[in-house]
């Protein structure tokens, strides 16, 4: 049997967990999604999905997945700052309860587990390889490592196989709006000034079917911890420029001290080697400009 013919999905109604779903359904996998709230981003696929109502805060069973992706978290820098006990709460204690899920289960063969690229924190060299030293400068990235911790523990501990997917920027249809990248699209679709934080940062941007590429291939083939991106660096001024290029319209930006992160938190350039994922034969085959467009194109039908 595959290990992706019967699968378990927590975060399933997020941005990357809907396109999750969406693959893994249309792959013909059965797939079973722990849910709480409302599932619209993924009401298409739900007579096709068994739907675990529940939560990260409470025990679960996971039936008889062979493969679990847990991606469910709070994911939003700023939202963690300001609730950063909720933040630990879902992002590390949540995880513990998968964990626990997956030591009850007896068909479950491999944990594939979401983290994050902001790890790193300020990076001491680049491109980061993951080999680069840790270092969490807030609270998001401080959850996500305790998780990451308790995930390599549980799998020396009870022998459950692991892949761990540092993700670095992905961006696609059905993002948050309150992201950088939605957030220059929706702007731009609608003025020609528009307003930002700090223009400088630069980013490592990944199209959301490629990290989807990037996450079946870890349950098939993971072992350990692998980056995702796209091995491309690019600074937020110049997805500005190339968002205008794709409009076709002249765009000015309004750099709001309001809306900049403190020096604290900033992390000025983000940026992957991702040679280790791909010796397993993984590469990304959607550009910036084709992501870009595709983004660009759904946005606009969804304003």
């Amino acid at each position: 049997m595959s290990t992706l013919e019967k699968v378990f999905v927590t975060g399933a109604t997020g941005f990357l967990g809907s396109h999750l779903v969406e693959r893994l359904t249309r792959d013909g996998a059965a797939v079973s999604v722990l849910v709480r709230g409302n599932p619209d981003r993924i009401v298409n696929e739900l007579n096709r999905l068994c739907v675990v109502q529940g939560d990260l805060n409470h025990p679960f069973s996971i039936s008889d997945a062979s493969t679990v992706f847990h991606l469910a978290a709070v994911t939003h820098v700023g939202r963690a700052l300001e609730d950063p006990r909720q933040t630990f709460e879902t992002n590390t204690g949540g995880t513990i309860t998968v964990l626990e899920a997956v030591r009850r289960s007896s068909s479950v063969e491999r944990l594939v587990f979401v983290s994050t690229a902001h790890v790193y924190g300020t990076p001491r060299y680049v491109p980061i390889d993951e080999e680069h030293p840790l270092h969490a400068r807030e609270p998001y990235a401080a959850s996500k490592l305790a998780a990451e911790t308790f995930v390599s523990a549980y799998s020396s501990a009870y022998g459950i196989p692991i892949a761990i997917a540092r993700l670095f920027n992905t961006y696609g249809p059905r993002q948050n709006p309150d992201f950088v990248l939605p957030s220059i699209i929706k702007q731009a679709l609608t003025q020609d000034t528009l307003t930002m934080g700090n223009l400088t940062p630069t980013r490592d941007f990944t199209f959301v079917d490629d990290v989807i590429e990037a996450l079946l291939l870890l349950a098939n083939a993971g072992d350990g911890i692998y980056n995702v991106a796209s091995g491309v660096e690019v600074s937020v001024e110049e997805l500005v420029t190339r968002v205008a290029e794709i409009l076709g319209k002249h765009l000015t930006v309004s750099s709001q001290r309001a809306q900049r992160r403190s020096t604290g938190v900033e992390i000025e350039r983000m940026w992957a080697d991702i040679a280790r994922i791909k010796a397993l034969g993984w590469e990304p085959h959607v550009n910036l400009i084709e992501g870009l467009t595709k983004t660009i194109a759904w946005y606009r039908d969804h304003p």
